[in-house]
């Protein structure tokens, strides 16, 4: 090995003191569960809105100087690619940042794939052939493994599917991807967290994590820190707890809860 190239490795070595503290955590839920209110409520966020709407995020902008949050929307996998080559420069403030969700960025990927050029045009647009899919797999595993690798926290939120088993007729819950993909984003994060709602006192509507798996729910935590899970999660108490402390929970967040309920 040549001096030139010594010296560069050499260069790229840092001590792990001063490596930034930082996860990658999934999240999957049904629909209008609350997955992107948890997400949001973290470190200096930038949101990337694949999902169309804005009203879950109407509720945050009474407290935007407080949460500094940013939304991107973007239009096209080159447009995420951009994103992350953004993020990856450092020349930015952001803390976190939030793939919502991965279930339409696998939609809109697959649309590129019909569409692309080079596809056989006696193939049907509109419907994937099974080469169709194994791209897909492919570009989504390479665009999860980017950005989880950014040096900052990195979320993605995702819906809820049901797998059954086709010998036994049981039925596992996880992230609605395709079955290889979901594997695999599964397997690349720390944390992959079920969000569900259920019963609190008072007949009050609970909004829960479940970070362990248990039954047909899939969950898991690489950090050991966040136990079976949480009640009303944040982020930014997830990372609190996975960190030890380093990440501190904001002096105002049970006052940004209690006026965010109002929106439910």
């Amino acid at each position: 090995m040549d001096e030139k190239t010594l010296e560069k490795l050499k260069s790229k070595m840092t001590g792990i003191e001063d490596v930034k503290e930082t996860s990658n955590i999934l999240l999957y839920s049904d629909a209008g569960i609350g997955k992107t209110t948890a997400a949001a409520l973290s470190p200096k966020p930038l949101i990337i809105n694949c999902e169309g709407g804005t009203m879950s995020l109407n509720k945050f902008k009474s407290f935007h100087k407080d949460l500094d949050i940013k939304v991107v929307k973007p239009e096209s996998i080159k447009d995420l690619q951009d994103i992350f080559w953004y993020l990856k420069s450092g020349k930015h403030d952001r803390e976190t940042v939030i793939l919502d969700s991965l279930t339409e960025i696998q939609t809109m990927s697959m649309d590129e794939v019909l569409v692309d050029p080079k596809r056989d045009a006696k193939f049907d647009k509109d419907t994937p052939m099974l080469q169709d899919y194994g791209k897909n797999t492919n570009r989504m595993r390479k665009l999860v493994r980017t950005f989880r690798d950014l040096p900052m926290n990195v979320v993605f939120t995702c819906l809820a599917g049901e797998d059954k088993d086709e010998n036994d007729g049981s039925v596992k819950i996880l992230p609605e991807l395709m079955p290889k993909l979901c594997n695999s984003v599964m397997g690349y994060v720390d944390v992959v967290g079920y969000m569900f709602t259920a019963g609190g006192k008072d007949d009050k509507t609970l909004r829960k994590i479940l970070t362990q798996p248990k039954g047909k729910y899939k969950a898991k935590d690489r950090s050991g820190k966040l136990g079976m899970g949480m009640e009303n999660p944040t982020l930014f108490e997830m990372l609190n707890k996975i960190t030890d402390g380093a990440i501190e929970i904001p002096e105002n967040l049970d006052k940004i809860l209690e006026e965010i309920k109002k929106f439910d």
